[in-house]
């Protein structure tokens, strides 16, 4: 496992793209729908434009990258990890599918495991 993305929920994902990739000098490698993806070095930056503020006020989520999504979310639980959802599609490059699952720490951090299925 390793971190490989960290999320920015965005307002408006136009402006925000513009700081991240002109300003900031982050390549876009990506745009799809609601989400554009960013090249930070090595860390993915994902900026993902929502409607509305969570109550929660989690705007920031650490990804955890996986090989096996499936059987990486049965072992988490296994240990305890509190996942709120099952794995489940949440977008895609046209070829596969990134599925994720979330969860939240003893702070009330916004955590999730990916893995690309197909």
């Amino acid at each position: 496992m390793r971190i490989g993305q960290i999320i920015l929920r965005v307002e408006d994902l136009e402006r925000s793209v513009g700081f991240w990739s002109r300003i900031v000098g982050f390549d876009v490698t990506m745009q799809a729908g609601s989400f554009a993806f960013l090249d930070a070095n090595g860390v993915q930056l994902t900026l993902n434009q929502i409607e509305d503020v969570p109550g929660d006020d989690s705007l920031t989520e650490i990804v955890i990258e996986v090989d096996d999504i499936r059987s990486s979310h049965r072992e988490l639980s296994e240990r305890g990890v509190p996942f709120e959802i099952e794995p489940r599609a949440v977008t895609s490059d046209g070829e596969r599918e990134l599925w994720a699952a979330h969860f939240y720490d003893p702070d009330g951090h916004l955590g999730s495991v990916v893995g690309w299925v197909g």
